[in-house]
Formats: structure tokens, C-alpha cells, sequence
């Protein structure tokens, strides 16, 4: 019996190899829904036009940035002032604000779910401003909510999960009180170190998680010599290879596509 998995590119908009690996894997089937960095360069009506193009086989989502771009805040001193509670929210509302703007005036609906780049959506501060707005920006029908809680096994980066579970205790009772939905399982997690074994997690999430995961990905058509540029070029290759059919194949698992993604 086939279990669903999404599978999901995240940073559309980022740069044009991004863009140009995102959608190829789309039309391959390889991706089931890609999030879109709104406020970057590469975010632009005809980028927006080939993605609304292919929205038929993939959500599309707002992936809410705070970190890369204008006005980036620092990853590092974001999650000191989150947890700390010292982020303006103001300014945080005014960004969640203008990047749903960005996405419903080039797609022309509102995004199928929301996540956060560097998974901030789940950060203290944000989480409050982010699942309010979205109450009251869509009341009839609000977009899911990626909850990005790894496991601590299965990949290269048990620190990583610990700090970003203990991060993001309590986010999935918001949501519930929220009234908002959000994604039952989570994988994707990973060092993005040129070195890491890409497929090897791949197969072993595909084969252990539950039904209906959502595997987060970053792949690219990248260049350059940095260890994230290499990742994505990594993630890029397998997910465009025949190991990801066998792969899937063997985990009896096909690609869960909207409107039924959670």
C-alpha cells in the first residue's frame, strides 16, 4: 500500500540556479511543493509566472525570511532577541506583511502554507506575530504552518535538532489554539555540508517516517565553491537521478500534491 510523502524545495527566489533547479525538479516529479523567498533578488513576475505555472503539480508557500537580504538581521543574534523577547514585532509585521504581499501580487491567491527560512517561524516573538496576522489576514481559510520539529537520529546534526526543538517548544499547542493547521511530520534536517550523505537520509526518511512527512530540501543549480553552493548542487543531482525513483519505489511512497498536503 503507498504511503504520500511532500517533499519540499525550500528558498525559491533566492538566485537563478535555485529558481532553475526547483522548477526543473517540478516538472520531473521529483518536488511536491517549493516555499518562495519574497523579498530576494530572483523573486520577480516572470520567475512567479513560470512557478504559478506548475502550481497544479506543487504548493506554493511564503518561505518568511528575516535573515538573508535587506535588512537581515544576523541568524545568530535573531535567536538571541527571540528568545530573549526583545524583537520588535512591529518590524517583524511589517516584513510577514510585505512578503505576503510580494507573493499574493505576483501569484494572485494567498500562499498554500507559510514556513521560515532558518525555520523561524517557530521562534518565540515571531511564532506570536506570524500565527496572529494569519488569523486575521485569511479568516476564512488560512494557509498550513510547516512545524519544523526533527528528529534527534537519522541525520548528521543531533545538536542542530536539540536546539531547534528546545527553540520551538510549544509551537504545535499555539497553532492548536490558533485554530490554525499545520504539518504532522518532519524531516529534512541536516549538517548541508558537502560531505554529508544526501541519499543515505533520503532513503532512510523515506522508508521510516509516517505517512505524510514533509521532507524539506534545498536543492540547486549553484556555483560556486561555498559548502552550501556544493550541497545544493549535491541535493540537485540525486533528487534529478534514477536513485530517487528506486528510492521512492522501494519506501512505497508517491508525492502527496495540493490541495491535500497535511
Amino acid at each position: 500500500m503507498s504511503r504520500t510523502v511532500v517533499i519540499c524545495a525550500d528558498d525559491f527566489g533566492m538566485s537563478e540556479g535555485i529558481n532553475e533547479a526547483i522548477l526543473e525538479l517540478i516538472d520531473n516529479g521529483r518536488l511536491s511543493a517549493t516555499s518562495c523567498m519574497t523579498n530576494m533578488p530572483c523573486w520577480t513576475a516572470a520567475t512567479a509566472e513560470q512557478l504559478l505555472a506548475r502550481r497544479p503539480r506543487a504548493a506554493l508557500g511564503l518561505h518568511f525570511n528575516l535573515t538573508e537580504g535587506v535588512h537581515a538581521i544576523p541568524p545568530g543574534r535573531l535567536i538571541l532577541k527571540s528568545l530573549s523577547r526583545q524583537l520588535d514585532r512591529q518590524v517583524v509585521l511589517e516584513q510577514f506583511d510585505t512578503q505576503l504581499d510580494r507573493f499574493e501580487q505576483l501569484i494572485g491567491s494567498a500562499p498554500d502554507f507559510v514556513d521560515g527560512h532558518q525555520h523561524i517561524q517557530m521562534f518565540p516573538v515571531i511564532r506570536d506575530v506570524l500565527l496572529k496576522r494569519l488569523q486575521q489576514r485569511y479568516a476564512e481559510q488560512a494557509p498550513w504552518v510547516r512545524v519544523s520539529t526533527p528528529g534527534l537520529s537519522g541525520h548528521d546534526s543531533a545538536f542542530k535538532a536539540l536546539v531547534l526543538r528546545l527553540i520551538g517548544l510549544g509551537f504545535e499547542a499555539t497553532l492548536t489554539r490558533a485554530h490554525l493547521s499545520g504539518s504532522k511530520a518532519f524531516a529534512g534536517m541536516y549538517s548541508l555540508t558537502p560531505e554529508a550523505d544526501f541519499a543515505s537520509m533520503m532513503r532512510h526518511w523515506l522508508q521510516t517516517e509516517p505517512e505524510g512527512v514533509l521532507i524539506m530540501c534545498h536543492p540547486g543549480k549553484t556555483r560556486g565553491e561555498s559548502p552550501l553552493h556544493r550541497a545544493r548542487q549535491n541535493e540537485y543531482q540525486w533528487l534529478s537521478s534514477d536513485s530517487f525513483h528506486e528510492a521512492m519505489e522501494k519506501s512505497k511512497r508517491s508525492l502527496r500534491i495540493r490541495p491535500a498536503l497535511i
